[in-house]
C-alpha cells in the first residue's frame, strides 16, 4: 500500500548538519568504491573530507606499510579536492575499527564512510568485518558501501528510510529527513517488519502501526517541502527492504540500529546487520544513543 505526498514549498534547512565526513581507506578496490560514494556525497553536502588510513600493528616493515597507508590517504584526499571539497589526510597506527571510531570522535565527524566486502562467508561477515564493528560502536551514522553498490556519481535523488516505528528508529528518521532535505531528494518511507508468522490480528495491528508511522514521517517531510512516498510491506523485513531498494532505484538506504548490543544480539537480532552485506546501494545506519 503506497501513498505519495508532493512538495509544495521551498526546501528548509535540516536539523542534522553534515559538515565533516570521515572516509576510511586501505587502498583496496572496496575502499576505493566507498571513497567514490563518500566524496560524491561530501560534494553534494558541501562537507569537508577527512581521509583516514590505518597502519595495522603487526610484524614486518612498519615504515613501508605506513608509506602505503599515507599514499592511500593522500589519494583519497586528492580525489576529494578534485571534486571541489576541502580535505585532509590522516594516518594512524592500530586496529582499523578502533582507530576509525577514535578518529571519528577526534575530528567531530558527522558521518563515517566505510567499504564492506559483503557476504563472503557467514563466519567472516559476523565476526571479522571492520564495517560491522564500526556500525555497532560508532557514535556517528555510518555509510557502508559494498563493492556492488550502484552509484551514478552525480546526484542523490531517492533516499529510503526503512523503519519499524519504534524508539530505536528515531535518530534514523531525523537523519533521513535531513539528508533528503540537504540533497533535495525524494524520501521513501518503508515500514517493514516480519509479519509472516503472526496471526491475522497481529498482522492487522502491525499494518495499522505501519500506516500511522509512515503517515507521521511523510507529514514531517511535507512540512519541510520534501516529496515523500510511504509503503507498508509484509513478509521478512530484510528481504522486503532489499527488494524495495532495487525496485525503486534507491540511491541511499537509511536504517536504525540498536543503541547497544552484544555480538550475539548484533548477529541474531538486527535487521540492519542482515541488510548491509547484501544491499546493492550504500546503507546509512544510525544508532540511537542511550542517554
Amino acid at each position: 500500500m503506497i501513498a505519495v505526498h508532493r512538495a509544495k514549498t521551498a526546501v528548509t534547512v535540516g536539523e542534522v548538519m553534515y559538515d565533516d565526513l570521515l572516509i576510511a581507506t586501505d587502498g583496496s578496490d572496496v575502499a576505493a568504491n566507498a571513497a567514490t560514494v563518500g566524496i560524491s556525497l561530501a560534494r553534494t553536502l558541501e562537507a569537508k573530507v577527512h581521509g583516514l588510513s590505518v597502519v595495522e600493528e603487526k610484524q614486518g616493515d612498519i615504515a613501508a606499510r605506513r608509506e602505503r597507508r599515507q599514499s592511500d590517504a593522500d589519494s583519497t584526499v586528492a580525489d576529494a579536492i578534485d571534486a571541489g571539497c576541502d580535505a585532509e589526510p590522516i594516518v594512524r597506527n592500530g586496529r582499523p575499527a578502533s582507530e576509525i571510531l577514535s578518529c571519528a570522535d577526534d575530528v567531530d565527524a558527522d558521518l563515517v564512510v566505510v567499504g564492506t566486502h559483503g557476504r563472503t562467508g557467514l563466519q567472516q561477515v559476523l565476526l571479522g568485518s571492520v564495517t560491522l564493528e564500526v556500525i555497532r560502536e560508532a557514535h556517528q551514522p555510518v555509510l557502508s558501501v559494498s563493492p556492488d553498490a550502484s552509484w551514478d556519481g552525480e546526484r542523490v535523488d531517492d533516499i529510503c528510510l526503512a523503519t519499524d516505528g519504534w524508539t530505536g528508529a528515531a535518530a534514523a528518521t531525523e537523519h533521513a529527513l535531513s539528508l533528503a532535505d540537504a540533497a533535495d531528494a525524494r524520501l521513501h518511507v518503508l515500514y517493514a517488519v516480519d509479519m509472516s508468522s503472526d496471526t491475522a490480528e497481529i498482522q492487522e495491528a502491525f499494518e495499522e502501526h505501519g500506516e500511522k508511522t509512515t503517515t507521521g514521517i511523510t507529514g514531517r517531510a511535507d512540512e519541510r517541502g520534501l516529496e515523500a512516498t510511504r509503503t507498508v510491506a509484509s513478509g521478512a523485513a530484510d528481504e522486503a527492504i532489499l527488494e524495495y531498494t532495487d525496485r525503486e532505484a534507491i540511491d541511499v538506504l537509511v536504517m536504525g540500529t540498536e543503541s547497544k548490543s552484544t555480538l550475539e544480539r548484533l548477529v541474531v537480532g538486527s535487521i540492519s546487520q542482515r541488510v548491509v552485506p547484501d544491499a546493492s546501494v550504500p546503507v546509512l545506519t544510525v544508532r540511537t544513543l542511550e542517554s
